[in-house]
């Protein structure tokens, strides 16, 4: 499948996700599909088949590449019929588009703050909170690959 096919099929995931909104609450300003959906396209192409990768002895899995400590901030969504304390139910959600992006939805709600501190909550802030986490998320990202396909991505 082609990477244009795929990122519009997570598009469509995204889609459903905001539809549904699970925390039944407003989402925070700039929070969009086309945010979610680069920061799908940086993290990893938007690569269903990506199997998870280590660094650091993290591992990183799904098209978003979350770490089992972000989807348990995340409030640990899991796919139907799942149980978030069963072995592998971080693997299993992660790996499925719709799940994923319902974590980084989740995570966003939660940790939602002025990263690049210009006074706006934007999209510009939500990536720099997945890409670094809440608390790391000021460090400066301008020059790393990762943002440089988001503002591509996001500017498209």
């Amino acid at each position: 499948m082609d990477a244009l096919l795929q990122f519009l099929l997570l598009i469509v995931f995204v889609t459903l996700v905001f539809s549904q909104n699970d925390l039944q609450e407003e989402f925070p300003p700039g929070w969009t599909e086309k945010c979610i959906g680069c920061m799908c396209e940086a993290s990893s192409g938007c690569n269903q088949t990506l199997e998870c990768i280590e660094q650091n002895e993290v591992k990183y899995c799904g098209v978003f590449l979350l770490s089992d400590i972000y989807w348990q901030d995340a409030g640990m969504p899991v796919l139907q019929g799942d149980d978030p304390t069963r072995i592998g139910a971080f693997e299993r959600c992660v790996r499925d588009p719709y799940c994923a992006a319902r974590a980084v939805n989740q995570y966003i709600q939660r940790y939602a703050k002025d990263c690049n501190k210009d006074r706006v909550l934007s999209c510009d802030d939500y990536v720099r909170l997945h890409y670094f986490g809440e608390a790391n998320c000021e460090r400066p990202i301008t020059s790393l690959p990762y943002y440089k396909v988001f503002r591509n991505c996001i500017s498209s």
